[in-house]
């Protein structure tokens, strides 16, 4: 997997990547690449190729951190319900860290009732909006977030809101966000690599 580098503003201070590029399915001209990507990613949100890329991402976190490795979080951005959320992310979370030793800041994380789900759709100004200020129904435990360094995950970035939002929350409780990594980054136009 290629890496892909993301920017997202207002967050220049962490280390933003991604595996892949990933162009939503209403982009039709695109390589056989691309449109290889885009099922990984499907079959991840799927529940499907859960350990493939658990290898990946905890192969990176140990080159990243080395043997600081066991004083980082691992925390996942909480899918729209605690239903999705535990489906998408509980086993995911558990096993990259049981292989990078990092420490699993999944069960310190819940979902307060439904929020929009704004992936496979095209994300209005409004529907955006919405997501936002439904970001407050996540709790998360202030006092196992204190002072602990947080590499956030989130399966695919487009504008870079919910990692902000939730990294925002985390930094209020006092946790120190220093990575975001994502399986896909949004794409609109196809680079054939």
């Amino acid at each position: 997997m290629n890496m892909v580098k993301v920017y997202i503003k207002g967050q220049e201070d962490k280390n933003l990547s991604s595996f892949l590029r990933y162009y939503p399915a209403r982009i039709k001209n695109i390589g056989f690449d691309a449109v290889f990507d885009r099922q990984i990613i499907y079959d991840f949100k799927d529940g499907h190729n859960h350990a493939e890329v658990a290898k990946c991402v905890a192969k990176m976190l140990v080159k990243k951190y080395g043997r600081k490795i066991g004083k980082v979080v691992f925390s996942c951005v909480p899918a729209s319900s605690q239903e999705r959320n535990e489906a998408r992310n509980k086993y995911f979370s558990e096993l990259v860290c049981r292989l990078s030793g990092a420490i699993d800041g999944f069960s310190h994380v819940r979902v307060r009732g439904e929020r929009t789900a704004v992936h496979g759709t095209k994300i209005k100004k409004e529907l955006r909006m919405k997501r936002l200020q439904e970001g407050m129904n996540i709790e998360v435990d202030a006092d196992f977030f204190k002072n602990k360094i947080v590499c956030i995950w989130d399966d695919v970035v487009t504008t870079g809101s919910s990692f902000c939002a939730y990294s925002n929350q985390l930094e209020q409780v006092g946790a120190h966000v220093t990575d975001g990594i994502f399986l896909g980054k949004t794409s609109y136009k196809y680079v054939q690599q």
